[in-house]
């Protein structure tokens, strides 16, 4: 209490104990924590940025040009289940391995038929993103050099 009896003295709660050396370092303690946090999520961040996938080189801005003649025409749609691929009067599921596998062998096979190495392939937009670099991985091992994404053009209305 103080003197006049107002209030009890303050008291040093946990400092009380310990030696008075250690004392600074127990009150950065939280600081430094939070710094090694940090310092936690920029190594884990890191090594979540570099994944494997499918490199498509395009082309320089010399050769653009709005479309190329392909002979080889791929159709993507997407199933309640799977993701079906319409090729050359064939149907492959692009989830199932064997069918992936004989869908790469069918267009490797078409493909040494052809002089332009192209594939055009109509995909349906709710297609996922996952099964069109599976397709153009398959496309990729299969020989063929480039791969043509067609594109929805707005058409005009003329009256």
């Amino acid at each position: 209490m103080s003197q006049w009896n107002w209030k009890p003295e303050r008291t040093q709660g946990v400092w009380r104990t310990g030696p008075a050396w250690l004392r600074p370092f127990l009150a950065a303690v939280p600081w430094i924590t939070v710094l090694l946090l940090v310092l936690m999520f920029h190594i884990v961040g890191g090594t979540f940025t570099s994944a494997e996938g499918v490199l498509i080189d395009l082309p320089d801005s010399a050769e653009l040009r709005d479309g190329e003649a392909a002979a080889l025409v791929a159709l993507v749609m997407p199933m309640p289940r799977e993701t079906l691929v319409f090729f050359d009067d064939g149907r492959y599921a692009i989830g199932d391995d064997a069918s992936a596998s004989a869908f790469g062998a069918h267009l490797e096979e078409q493909a040494a038929k052809t002089e332009r190495k192209t594939l055009l392939v109509l995909a349906d937009r709710r297609v996922e993103s996952g099964e069109l670099m599976k397709l153009a991985g398959i496309a990729r091992s299969s020989g063929m050099e480039r791969i043509l994404f067609a594109e929805k053009r707005a058409r005009k209305v003329e009256e």
